[in-house]
């Protein structure tokens, strides 16, 4: 999966990474897949209820030992 954007979120804790994603995913166009980095934990079940509420498609998560990449499609 190639990202048009990339974000990144390590070292900020919720709800944080999730306001920053909400800025940056503004600024890409429809149909863009946004990748977003994070290490706090919250993050993993924050992004797809984020996603849900919004109507971006989540795409999923990539656990690369404490740091989480996550995929967003913007709607």
């Amino acid at each position: 999966m190639k990202p048009n954007k990339t974000l990144d979120c390590t070292g900020l804790f919720c709800p944080m990474p999730i306001i920053n994603a909400k800025t940056e995913i503004e600024k890409i166009n429809s149909g863009d897949i946004i990748e977003i980095i994070a290490d706090d934990p919250g993050f993993e079940k924050d992004l797809p209820a984020w996603c849900k509420v919004t109507g971006h498609q989540f795409l999923e998560i990539k656990k690369e030992g404490a740091v989480l990449k996550g995929y967003v499609k913007k709607k």
